[in-house]
């Protein structure tokens, strides 16, 4: 079995008879960026089955738990239904999106080149300075649910600052240097700058599923069921 290496795409692909075997051993371990399929810019283009039950599913279940909360909660923030409907929304897409932007999927459509058939949304929206910058979540969710408005502010800007450090860090310590910026504001905004009480939960979502989730290149390992596919595509 041989190792090659493509420092143009950051990988390494696994060659050889024994690929499917050594794959199944260590957990699917072949690198591929090949994907095909209708464009999901939720949990990735050509997603697996169990990438979108991961995706799909783990967003259903926790809007369900932020939003039971918050009705559970003495004083609700979401009184009204379209109150209801914005934190299920920003639950949906803040959360869920922590989760979906971890999924190999994910950082195999948003992290290669734009393909011909991809339109100029989906074009802008795998620059992660673009993406990150049409995020103004923190700001509509305190203007409408009674949080901090300034301090939706400041993390907004903070948001900014943290995605385009760690694009600027070199790609081997991407990873590490976006978790170090994610844990900063964590304590941050738990000490300092709350958001408001019942969005505690929107900032470290939002860090986790854009600087350290949607920012930071990663391998994206193939499924046993991907393997052929990338393989008769190269």
């Amino acid at each position: 079995m041989t190792f090659t290496t493509d420092t143009s795409q950051a990988r390494t692909l696994v060659q050889g008879p024994q690929t499917a075997r050594t794959a199944d051993a260590m957990g699917a371990s072949t690198v591929t960026w090949h994907y095909e399929g209708h464009t999901d810019g939720l949990v990735g283009t050509g997603a697996t089955n169990a990438e979108r039950l991961m995706g799909y599913g783990t967003a259903l279940l926790l809007t369900t738990i932020i939003v039971g909360a918050d009705m559970m909660r003495g004083s609700s923030l979401a009184a009204t239904w379209w109150q209801i409907g914005i934190l299920a929304f920003f639950a949906y897409d803040i959360a869920g999106g922590a989760v979906a932007n971890m999924l190999n999927s994910c950082k195999r459509l948003y992290h290669s080149s734009r393909k011909p058939t991809e339109g100029p949304l989906l074009a802008a929206l795998k620059d992660a300075r673009v993406f990150t910058g049409i995020h103004v979540h923190p700001i509509i969710i305190a203007a409408t649910l009674g949080g901090s408005l300034s301090n939706s502010v400041i993390w907004y800007l903070a948001l900014q600052v943290a995605v385009w450090l760690t694009l600027a860090a070199p790609l081997y310590l991407r990873r590490a240097a976006a978790t170090a910026l994610v844990m900063v504001a964590i304590l941050v905004h738990q000490i300092w700058l709350p958001l408001g009480t019942g969005l505690e939960w929107v900032i470290p979502a939002l860090f986790i599923k854009m600087v350290l989730g949607h920012a930071v290149q990663e391998e994206p390992y193939a499924a046993a069921t991907q393997m052929v596919v990338a393989q008769v595509a190269r």
